[in-house]
């Protein structure tokens, strides 16, 4: 019995492969994002804290010095934040740029698959056809034959009758 061989199956893998190294791509972009996500999200918490620390100085009147140090450090809190709100709004447009290349690299993929599949659904029909056709003719000729002891054939059934007329 023939074995089924799709013609394109190097390009459907080729396909395969780019999709997979273009999700991976995404799955490194989206990492990278939750990192700068935390590390913002912690820029925040410690700013904070220093806004409360800085509250409690002032109650207690601590020193001019103490306190400049504070806003500096709050100072530079607030740069870093938005360097990373900054990161993370690069990074979304990456993310959405990959997530659009990983659609793409699937659309050429899911076409190549179901062009096989369409392929190998026609394949397997002629098979099932063929096999169908051989199976039809054993029975006619098993059915035909006098040997089976089913029904004679034709020829056999005018030589029985020529045989009685005598």
């Amino acid at each position: 019995m023939p074995k089924f061989k799709f013609n394109l199956q190097t390009l459907l893998r080729h396909r395969e492969d780019i999709e997979q190294r273009e999700k991976d791509a995404l799955l490194r972009l989206n990492y990278k994002f939750q990192v700068e996500t935390n590390n913002r999200n912690g820029l925040a918490a410690r700013f904070q804290e220093t806004m409360k620390e800085i509250g409690l100085k002032c109650a207690n009147n601590a020193i001019d010095q103490e306190i400049n140090w504070f806003y500096l450090y709050i100072n530079r809190l607030n740069h870093e934040i938005k360097e990373c709100e900054q990161r993370l709004a690069k990074l979304q447009s990456e993310i959405q740029t990959q997530k659009e290349a990983v659609i793409e690299a699937s659309k050429k993929r899911k076409t190549l698959a179901s062009l096989r599949a369409k392929k190998e659904k026609a394949f397997t029909f002629a098979l099932e056809k063929k096999e169908q056709k051989e199976i039809d003719d054993l029975v006619v000729t098993r059915y035909t034959m006098p040997e089976s002891g089913r029904q004679p054939s034709a020829g056999s059934f005018k030589t029985g009758i020529a045989e009685k007329h005598e």
